[in-house]
């Protein structure tokens, strides 16, 4: 009796070791796989309040710019942030952002497609970001890092600034409208360009 249960643990210790090393031979040869390309984003991230370092990125456009704050930023930054379901309203922003202030910052969406039906199919969202025609670049956030860094909710469309030492400058959360506008420029010349 004995030596038929220590056969089985065996038999099950044996094909837990094959079966990892089946596994650690799939990840050594698909360079898909490798983790060594990038830095996985952190598991936790700090909500960052207004001043502060805020938390390093690194994007990359539908159009293959890469967009990133590790060694700071040449000029100021402006994130629009948004669900799916508020793209015309964030593409009504992006033209008032681009046609307004392209001249002095970067203005980037960051999209997060966890508010997408179709959250991890990257080429739906990127053919249907692409059909928007939007005047900002879109970069897709897989991880959620801008919205967890402020710890946001994607309902309403957000505007985030970062000034050139990559400190939190404003987050402005409201849909487009006159009062919004006036808020933003307010913002930016006390928060942004000072």
């Amino acid at each position: 009796m004995m030596n038929k249960k220590i056969s089985k643990i065996s038999f099950f210790l044996l094909l837990i070791l094959s079966c990892n090393n089946c596994y650690a031979q799939f990840v050594d040869d698909d360079p898909e796989l490798d983790i060594n390309k990038k830095p996985l984003p952190p598991y936790s991230i700090r909500k960052v309040k207004t001043y502060e370092d805020f938390t390093n990125f690194e994007f990359q456009d539908l159009n293959g710019r890469t967009w990133t704050n590790r060694n700071g930023l040449e000029r100021p930054m402006l994130i629009l942030t948004g669900k799916w379901a508020l793209r015309h309203d964030i593409k009504k922003w992006a033209h008032y952002l681009a046609f307004k202030y392209n001249n002095f910052c970067d203005i980037i969406w960051v999209f997060n497609p966890d508010s997408t039906e179709f959250a991890n199919h990257r080429e739906r969202n990127e053919k249907a970001l692409k059909d928007i025609a939007i005047a900002v670049p879109v970069v897709i956030d897989n991880h959620a890092i801008i919205g967890r860094s402020l710890k946001i909710e994607y309902d309403i469309p957000t505007i985030i600034g970062l000034t050139r030492r990559n400190t939190l400058g404003f987050v402005l959360e409201s849909p487009m409208n006159n009062y919004a506008k006036d808020r933003l420029e307010k913002l930016m010349f006390t928060k942004l360009f000072k």
